[in-house]
């Protein structure tokens, strides 16, 4: 009986080891997160209103696929820093938002102040 107690023993040690062996990478997955660069209220919503219904969830498939705004916080600093540059690229050269979607819905379309912010923005993370 008391072998079996000793063998009960050391597995519940090993076992709390092992918890603690992963907490520092739940810590380390922690600071990654803050990290990152959240989306300033000002430029946030303007994203909401011209974007968020195709590029969040309960949006289309193909315009997620390039840019999900509800995940913008799982993604690394340079993962973010790309996909803004991105936006801004989009935006300014006219694809976005589509045609389709300037004629059915103008009141969404950034104005040029709008775009300017968005690309200030954009320039300023950094790829960390």
């Amino acid at each position: 009986m008391k072998k079996i107690q000793t063998v009960f023993l050391v597995v519940i040690v090993l076992s709390l080891s092992a918890i603690m062996l992963i907490q520092p990478s739940t810590a380390v997955s922690q600071k990654q997160v803050k990290m990152t660069n959240p989306i300033p209220d000002n430029v946030k919503e303007i994203l909401k209103n011209s974007c968020s219904s195709c590029h969040d969830t309960g949006g289309k498939d193909l315009a997620m696929m390039a840019w999900k705004l509800s995940d913008w916080e799982t993604y690394s600093s340079k993962k973010q820093a790309r996909k803004a540059k991105a936006m801004c690229n989009a935006i300014t050269s006219g694809k976005m938002p589509p045609s389709s979607e300037k004629t059915a819905t103008p009141g969404k379309v950034p104005t040029a102040a709008q775009l300017q912010t968005i690309c200030n923005w954009a320039s300023s993370l950094k790829k960390k």
